[in-house]
């Protein structure tokens, strides 16, 4: 298990400067597919990362707010994200 978080943790550094480019060419190009690309690499991202944190919150239970904070925020991301489509239609 260790080597899979460790993967995932990788991709979620890996999803850092892609969604920062993703977000300059939105930016810039006022590309909405940019812009929802860049949404769904970041959420992707914070998904990743919550079973890494999860992990090391079964050692260390202070990060359990953590924890909560990374799904609230993937929910909240994933809401935000599914009522953009339903905006543009």
């Amino acid at each position: 298990m260790p080597q899979a978080l460790f993967y995932l943790f990788v991709y979620f550094l890996l999803t850092i400067p892609v969604f920062l480019g993703l977000a300059l060419v939105a930016q810039l190009g006022r590309s909405a597919a940019a812009r929802r690309a860049g949404e769904l690499v970041l959420i992707t991202g914070i998904a990743a990362l919550v079973p890494v944190v999860l992990h090391r919150a079964l050692e260390v239970p202070a990060l359990w707010l953590a924890v909560a904070l990374l799904v609230a925020v993937l929910v909240v991301s994933v809401v935000m994200h599914v009522r953009s489509y339903s905006r543009s239609a």
